[in-house]
């Protein structure tokens, strides 16, 4: 399925939510594509811009053994009380209590980060075209095993009609005049990138 030529039209401050998965302290440190740090950061960037817009934030996580998930630091600060979702599945549609949040949400333009790309962002992407979302993948916010295996993921995720850009990308597409107040504050926001 081709990306229509208005995808970036679906995106707007009434119509996009945030999904963001296993992006925890424990997993993410497997990340061969996009180095821990770089990744939090992205992630929280994309946090503080959905808090500036009121998009949404929903974070699926996993058990890790018998301790309760523990999110990167930066994301356990920048996406606030947002909800944390367990579940035991590759996708988060695969979780009723997940796929509910999503819907309840009424939105339906679905910015997708976490790690690994190969398993819960692919996953995730593929399930929220079939039931209809518009995606979008923030690449800078997602972790891969390898080089080789992620641009796979990357390579199913577009043939399916999804998007893969980045958080920048996305930001300035919510709001593209920097004179506005909440343009201003959106560019402090991203500078966090450029300056790290």
């Amino acid at each position: 399925m081709p990306v229509h030529t208005d995808f970036w039209n679906c995106l707007s401050k009434e119509s996009t939510q945030i999904l963001i998965c296993d992006l925890q302290q424990q997993i993410v440190a497997r990340s061969k594509t996009t180095e821990p740090g770089a990744l939090s950061r992205s992630a929280a960037v994309l946090c503080e811009m959905a808090n500036l817009f009121g998009l949404p934030i929903t974070l699926s996580v996993v058990p890790e053994q018998e301790k309760a998930p523990k999110l990167l630091p930066e994301l356990e600060t920048s996406a606030g009380s947002a909800p944390r979702l367990l579940r035991v599945s590759a996708s988060p549609f695969s979780d009723t209590a997940s796929e509910r949040t999503l819907a309840r949400h009424q939105r339906q333009t679905l910015v997708v980060a976490g790690f690994a790309t190969e398993v819960v962002v692919l996953h995730a992407a593929l399930d929220a075209v079939r039931e209809g979302y518009k995606v979008l993948v923030a690449i800078d916010a997602c972790g891969g095993m390898s080089e080789r295996t992620e641009a796979a993921a990357i390579e199913q995720v577009r043939a399916a009609g999804a998007l893969v850009t980045s958080v920048v990308s996305i930001a300035t597409a919510l709001s593209p005049d920097f004179t506005t107040e909440k343009g201003k504050q959106m560019f402090q926001i991203v500078q966090q990138l450029r300056l790290a």
